[in-house]
């Protein structure tokens, strides 16, 4: 009787251990019903918090119906989101931070027969996952960009006023490789301008060849200057959003809409000035292995082989591992 009653104990103690190492992965609200519509009106007033959308892309479940016969969501959208003014000292600190700059809006709605199917969800990757993915530890840093993303709630708040909430845990540890970074030399005599739109010519044909959608870009060394705020850390930096269509369909339109709040992929270029070195960085799909219940192993399979793809992609472009 005592060790039934000590092994209880310890269970217990393990079961409370292992809920207070649970981490938010995200934070979603619901609105009954479905709330496209509101979602549209929330981002056109992103520019009263400075933020812009440089993606919307609406109903994407219409495009899957269409491409591939299958109506498993009543609704998805996707917004990639950035604060110019604000992320730009951050940036000048830590390049990684191209990595969510955009991030990405997620508003989502399952089909009414499944579970949560009369709540439209919306919300975005914790501020601390995006942090801890890009592997920041200075604390003004965490603080400046925990303060920029609460900007996107406080609107969402006011705005969709929302009725339902919803939290995404994960117990499992990020991954090792959290980011992928990886190097290109280049001859630096070249005109900058020139190289990055030969570059840019170059890399959106062949991911396009090899399935990929480039679903965005921003050029924040061209913004920057046109703003006539220092950027002078580099040469040349863009983001680019980065989507592959079959992947995006295999995975958020079967049973996990979820992870599409990891959706597109923000791929950050930058030279350093002066340098002779183009370099690329993004988070990998590890993370999204690691964080938001995918078990299927058919599916994670075909998550890796993607992630494979963007590798050896990159690698034909010229490019190696950090």
């Amino acid at each position: 009787m005592k060790f039934i009653k000590v092994s209880k104990v310890i269970a217990l103690v393990m079961l409370t251990v292992g809920l207070l190492e649970a981490s938010t992965l995200a934070q979603f609200s619901g609105t009954k019903g479905d709330a496209g519509s509101g979602l549209t009106n929330l981002v056109k007033k992103m520019d009263s918090i400075g933020y812009e959308a440089i993606g919307k892309n609406e109903h994407i479940e219409n495009h899957y119906f269409n491409k591939y016969k299958e109506k498993n969501l009543d609704l998805i959208n996707f917004y990639t989101l950035i604060d110019k003014k604000s992320i730009r000292e951050l940036i000048l600190k830590n390049p990684d931070f191209g990595a969510y700059a955009p991030f990405n809006l997620l508003g989502y709605k399952k089909l009414a027969s499944d579970k949560d199917g009369d709540t439209t969800w919306y919300g975005h990757l914790d501020a601390e996952v995006m942090l801890d993915i890009i592997g920041e530890t200075d604390k003004a840093s965490r603080d400046k960009f925990t303060v920029m993303v609460a900007k996107v709630d406080k609107l969402i708040t006011t705005e969709m006023k929302p009725t339902e909430s919803k939290k995404f845990e994960f117990d499992n540890k990020l991954p090792d490789n959290k980011l992928l970074k990886m190097v290109k030399k280049f001859d630096n005599s070249k005109d900058i301008e020139n190289f990055v739109d030969e570059f840019i010519m170059a890399h959106d044909g062949l991911f396009a060849k090899n399935g990929f959608i480039i679903a965005g870009l921003i050029d924040l060394k061209f913004e920057y200057d046109d703003m006539d705020l220092d950027f002078e850390k580099y040469d040349a930096y863009w983001v680019s959003s980065l989507c592959h269509f079959e992947f995006s369909n295999s995975v958020f339109n079967h049973g996990s809409p979820h992870a599409a709040m990891f959706a597109p992929c923000s791929v950050y270029f930058y030279i350093p000035k002066g340098s002779n070195e183009l370099h690329v960085g993004y988070a990998t799909v590890d993370n999204w292995i690691a964080t938001t219940g995918i078990k299927d192993e058919a599916k994670v399979n075909y998550m890796k082989k993607i992630a494979k793809d963007v590798i050896d992609t990159f690698k034909e472009l010229g490019f190696t591992k950090e």
